[in-house]
């Protein structure tokens, strides 16, 4: 007389000798109740589902099938295993599906780590766009760390990040988002414009330089002026391009910014000859996030974003 542990143990043996193959040819029968039409269905041959159908009546202890003259017929036993098999042949089948993911329906709060650069010529436009294509949906904007960016990511605490390709982990996945490049600003009421034809003409007036770290470039358009022997008179070395704006209002100086700053900021841009300090922008994500719909959905929303 088994105990109840054996009968655990002795159904845990049977469910370990079953796989899905087992459970589709099972399915199968018991709809065409025919082993060639199965085979054709399933692309095997008829010796192969005669096997699991062997298989199958050494595991179930109760019969399956009775064969007549026009074919198999399925037990009760066989149709109540069936929908009980059906059951865990589409949740099999759904891990390989996309997750549903509705835009307009959607009420997530997407956790992007970005870079200042990031924060004043990528998120606002990214902002207006999801307004339009997912209005529930919400940003939560956090700041950038080259230290700290991957574990985030890592820990789920955050689904993209978007900065300076040299910032960004190489560990993560990665796709470009934008090539920018440095370019010569002054206020929007500097007169400077007109007295300014050329690379040396900005060693005449007073400059505006930006400390390098994951925000900004600062320090490498210096190198680079320094390559060209451009004397500079820095009257202030800034942290970050936010305040840049306000300090020009009342201060008549040159600065060198990313295009996209000039762009997104109250600046008049001196053309000169491209400069050719240039860098790679690009969003990031942990490969624990490479399946999720979701996820996919809005990177490509940042693409689009970014391109237009």
């Amino acid at each position: 007389m088994h105990t109840i542990d054996s009968l655990y143990e002795i159904q845990r043996i049977m469910v370990e000798r079953l796989d899905i193959r087992h459970m589709r040819a099972l399915l199968h029968l018991v709809r065409e109740k025919n082993v060639s039409r199965v085979a054709r269905k399933l692309d095997i041959s008829q010796q192969a589902v005669s096997a699991y159908l062997k298989r199958m009546r050494e595991i179930f202890p109760n019969e399956l099938f009775l064969r007549l003259n026009s074919g198999l017929q399925p037990t009760e036993y066989a149709y109540e295993l069936a929908a009980k098999i059906e059951k865990i042949i589409d949740d099999v089948d759904a891990i390989f599906s996309d997750f549903p993911f509705d835009p307009l329906k959607s009420e997530q709060v997407f956790t992007i780590i970005a870079n200042e650069y990031s924060q004043l010529s990528i998120i606002p436009q990214l902002s207006l766009t999801l307004a339009k294509l997912a209005p529930k949906v919400r940003l939560k904007i956090i700041d950038f760390t080259p230290s700290q960016h991957f574990q985030t990511l890592a820990d789920g605490e955050a689904d993209l990040v978007i900065g300076f390709s040299d910032y960004v982990d190489d560990g993560l996945i990665r796709t470009k988002l934008r090539h920018d490049h440095y370019c010569c600003v002054v206020g929007r009421n500097s007169a400077l414009t007109d007295q300014i034809g050329c690379l040396e003409d900005t060693s005449r007036f007073p400059h505006v330089e930006f400390s390098s770290g994951p925000g900004n470039l600062g320090s490498r358009m210096g190198d680079f002026l320094d390559t060209r022997n451009i004397e500079r008179r820095v009257v202030a070395t800034m942290p970050c391009y936010t305040s840049l704006q306000v300090f020009m209002s009342v201060n008549d100086a040159v600065a060198f910014v990313p295009s996209a700053i000039a762009s997104a900021g109250d600046f008049q841009v001196i053309n000169m000859k491209a400069l050719p300090l240039q860098f790679d922008v690009v969003v990031g994500w942990h490969r624990r996030a490479a399946g999720i719909v979701s996820r996919q959905w809005l990177t490509g929303v940042i693409a689009d974003t970014v391109s237009n």
